[in-house]
């Protein structure tokens, strides 16, 4: 690894740990049920049963297909439906929504932006050549990517869109198992939970960069 890539570890490393401080400290301090209504979307969804579940993924599709935070899908689910069915559903509205931003996508825009920015496009299907799944896995560890501009950049290449919603959906997985565990703490007045969704938000944010690290070597020993 030569000096350039070992100072931009650095100051990766140096963003990640004031990231890490700061959701640590913002879960704790400022819990998400006195932000948001979320406490009372999660009741009013457990006490329709069927119709409720049905009601959860469609609105969750819809608002995690034009960006709106998975995380606050996981969290409500954890409130409505406990920790397993929680991660369950709301994992499969953030996959469908990404199914559904990522084709309309294609079949809309793709065409026109491919014609009216050829090179941009060229270079962006030329990033996602190689390595599609961890570099995909990579982003979605993080807990502050971009959904809505990740998919539909997606939806202008060709790359495998089996491929980019198997990554998605394993590397959502820890946070929304985060959230649904910090909802369903809130339900049920669990601070152990409170406290373990916060040290699982600290791994998952660890692992993504440590794959991300073992990524560039790799790819500086190529080169």
């Amino acid at each position: 690894m030569n000096l350039h890539s070992f100072s931009s570890g650095r100051g990766a490393s140096t963003v990640l740990l004031a990231l890490l401080i700061l959701i640590v400290v913002g879960t704790l301090v400022f819990k998400p049920s006195e932000l948001i209504p979320a406490q009372e979307w999660g009741v009013a969804l457990e006490s329709k049963g069927g119709v409720g579940m049905l009601l959860f993924l469609v609105v969750g599709v819809l608002s995690t297909s034009i960006g709106l935070p998975r995380q606050l899908v996981a969290f409500i689910g954890g409130i409505a439906y406990g920790v397993v069915p929680g991660v369950l559903l709301s994992l499969c509205a953030a996959i469908l929504g990404c199914y559904l931003t990522v084709n309309l996508s294609r079949w809309l825009f793709a065409a026109k932006v491919a014609r009216r920015y050829p090179n941009v496009i060229s270079k962006l299907q030329l990033f996602l050549k190689d390595d599609v799944f961890i570099k995909v896995l990579v982003l979605r560890l993080q807990p502050l990517g971009t959904n809505l501009l990740t998919n539909l950049c997606v939806g202008f290449t060709k790359i495998s869109i089996r491929v980019f919603l198997i990554a998605s959906a394993v590397g959502y997985v820890p946070q929304m198992l985060v959230f649904a565990l910090l909802g369903s703490g809130i339900r049920v007045g669990s601070n152990v939970q409170l406290i373990l969704s916060a040290v699982l938000l600290v791994i998952s944010l660890l692992l993504g960069f440590l794959l991300y690290g073992r990524h560039r070597e790799r790819v500086s020993g190529d080169v």
